[in-house]
């Protein structure tokens, strides 16, 4: 369903009241800033670890630096791209026009852009956490 399309649903869907279309909007937003902020405590984690242990980790061998080093740095990456792409505040009545189904199409193409750069951060994420758990195992296998 394009943006139109679904501008048109959810203004059907709540009897053509603005406001409850705006809360709808807001709240999908505010699950997809929830689901964000996961990531970033996740990568907080990360570092957090990587502050205790590894040192230990990278000790094992030369990969194992590389890779603990990959693994953190593609788990900030993800961490910045997540913060700069999803986490930005903009209200949902910022930019609201006379037009309410053109003004809840731009509502939900920025929640569609937010949602896909979500989705790119989580998988950056998790090439970072196979990184970092690849050493991690290689630390346990080389006591």
């Amino acid at each position: 369903m394009n943006t139109k399309e679904e501008a048109t649903k959810i203004l059907s869907l709540t009897n053509q009241d603005m406001l409850k279309a705006l809360e709808l909007l807001e709240n999908q937003l505010n699950t997809l800033h929830a689901r964000a902020q996961v990531l970033m405590s996740l990568a907080g984690i990360v570092v957090t670890v990587t502050g205790f242990s590894g040192r230990l980790i990278a000790s094992t061998s030369l990969i194992s630096q590389i890779l603990v080093i990959a693994g953190l740095v593609t788990v900030l990456i993800s961490a910045v791209w997540v913060f700069s792409r999803v986490m930005g505040i903009k209200w949902v009545t910022a930019g609201l026009t006379e037009n309410q189904s053109e003004s809840l199409e731009r509502i939900i193409e920025r929640r569609n852009r937010k949602t896909r750069a979500y989705s790119r951060g989580g998988v950056i994420l998790c090439v970072g956490l196979v990184l970092y758990s690849i050493a991690f195992a290689l630390m346990l296998l080389n006591p």
